[in-house]
């Protein structure tokens, strides 16, 4: 059986508020952490620390804490970013998010209880346009990985950085940065006898939210970490896939035999944010993505017809992905929206979080609750290949 959802945080029905980019933070103490954005008019309004954009937008941030597996949650920090990932090194616990184009990092040491003054990792003169996504930021072996979009010729490539495990990552010399990459996909990433893994007419290719993924040499012969990105080909069910060196940190795409590069790699729920962890006790790695409820493509059709439902897959190798069950489910209405997972292990079971509407929500767009769930067991779960359906 799978524990029922709670809601981690709700909007008042009178604010002109929306909650965005769920992010989750297992403790080793049982204590769980979820930070989201708030973006709205009433931002300006709200107590805490905000700012407003290079657009003069108002932006804040907000940790949320639960000590009691997801009953009840209590406000732990404001922050003057968004888009934020927390991770643990050690005894601290890290933000890490963006503003203005610039990467900012808050340092907490007693698991959330207090939180440093916001620290800017870049200049945002220097990388103005820097864009990341809840999740960017992944453990491998001695390092911690990030992966960035940046600027490049007329679209965007993936930038990564580095930093210790165990250094002062409140230190800006702890982080290497690698060079920015190439535009991805290029106008050249697909051929019109390619198959059918590239774009559906007239569709031009996009991606966005790249998050790292370390695959130990247990499972690739050799450690490597990939980097899957929602993309926007016009199909569904398809992702863009890149390949990084971790000591150049530079990232290129997987050859075809003929030498081809080739960006796409089918992926459930790959048309839209996904979120991907691994279990470091059993290797298997678990994927948080919008559920298909109709049609397979085009794309755009396919994605407005399933944020509703946020399904979970289990795998060993991130290629044969099975199907275990809905995560988070909802309706028809504006309300119905269940969108943006973000998962985290916390012993042998899987917590999971997203964004969902409300009954003052005006489109799918407009998340007004974050919702929170966890699925008791996993291992034995996806060896089951089964986790039950949500509420």
């Amino acid at each position: 059986m799978s524990a029922a959802e709670t809601t981690a945080c709700e909007v008042p029905a009178a604010a002109r508020l929306s909650l965005e980019c769920p992010h989750v933070l297992a403790l080793p103490n049982g204590k769980w952490l979820v930070s989201f954005d708030q973006t709205g008019p009433d931002v300006k309004d709200q107590p805490g620390k905000k700012k407003q954009d290079d657009r003069r937008r108002w932006m804040q941030g907000r940790v949320y804490a639960s000590s009691d597996e997801g009953a009840t949650w209590k406000l732990s920090a404001t922050y003057p970013f968004r888009r934020a990932t927390l991770f643990r090194d050690g005894g601290d616990v890290y933000l890490l998010g963006e503003a203005s184009g610039a990467l900012q990092l808050m340092r907490s040491p007693d698991g959330g209880g207090s939180w440093s003054a916001p620290m800017e990792l870049t200049s945002p003169s220097a990388d103005r346009g820097l864009l990341l996504a809840p999740g960017a930021i992944e453990a491998v072996e001695s390092s911690w990985m990030l992966a960035v979009r940046v600027p490049s010729g007329d679209g965007l490539g993936l930038q990564l950085y580095r930093a210790p495990r165990g250094a002062s990552l409140m230190n800006r010399k702890a982080w290497t940065a690698g060079p920015a990459g190439d535009s991805m996909p290029p106008a050249g990433a697909w051929r019109p006898d390619a198959g059918f893994a590239v774009p559906v007419g007239s569709a031009k290719p996009g991606w966005r939210n790249p998050v790292p993924v370390f695959v130990p040499s247990s499972v690739a012969g050799e450690p490597l970490v990939v980097v899957p990105g929602a993309t926007s080909s016009g199909r569904a069910g398809w992702c863009v896939w890149m390949q990084t060196d971790p000591v150049s940190l530079r990232a290129a795409p997987v050859r075809t035999p003929d030498g081809e590069p080739w960006y796409w790699r089918p992926w459930p729920g790959g048309h839209d944010t996904f979120a991907v962890a691994r279990d470091p006790a059993s290797g298997l790695y678990a994927l948080a993505a919008q559920q298909p409820t109709g049609p397979a493509w085009p794309a755009r059709a396919a994605a407005a017809a399933t944020r509703r439902r946020i399904g979970l897959w289990a795998s060993d190798d991130l290629v044969d992905w099975r199907p275990l069950g809905t995560l988070f489910a909802g309706g028809d209405t504006p309300d119905g929206l269940r969108a943006d997972p973000a998962i985290a292990f916390s012993g042998g079971s899987l917590v999971a979080v997203c964004r969902a509407g409300g009954p003052a929500s005006r489109n799918d767009r407009d998340g007004r609750r974050i919702l929170c769930r966890r699925i008791p067991d996993f291992r034995r779960l996806a060896a089951a290949d089964r986790i039950g359906t949500a509420p």
